[in-house]
């Protein structure tokens, strides 16, 4: 797993820490070439979204929301880079429930499903 806020500034220009929009956890401003992140957020949510909006940083992404491709490109390129291998497959050996598995590498689930759809993807 990689310090995802210390990585951050490699790909954006600033990553802004402020109350966003209802609904919102965060969002890339490509213009601007900024991560906005919402103030709210638990450590390990900031982290996930953090990885994500860096996903969209890394490749310019224009647009909320993009597209379908966009976003799980950047759920899988997120989940790589805060799941290591090797824990995820231990954690799966003790259990393979999401949830579970999410709790026990300090990630969101849909971290642990994006992480799930790269393997799959890859033949693992």
């Amino acid at each position: 797993m990689i310090d995802v806020s210390a990585t951050a500034g490699r790909m954006a220009r600033v990553v802004v820490t402020d109350q966003l929009s209802a609904g919102w956890q965060g969002a890339y401003d490509a213009e601007e070439n900024v991560i906005l992140m919402a103030d709210d957020l638990t450590p390990i949510q900031y982290a996930c979204v953090l990885a994500h909006e860096m996903s969209h940083a890394k490749h310019h992404d224009r647009g909320c929301r993009a597209d379908r491709w966009t976003e799980r490109r950047a759920d899988i390129e997120a989940a790589r880079m805060l799941i290591i291998l090797d824990d995820y497959k231990r954690a799966e050996q003790v259990c393979d429930d999401v949830t579970w598995i999410a709790h026990e590498l300090e990630v969101m689930p849909w971290v642990v499903i994006a992480f799930r759809e790269y393997l799959h993807d890859r033949g693992l």
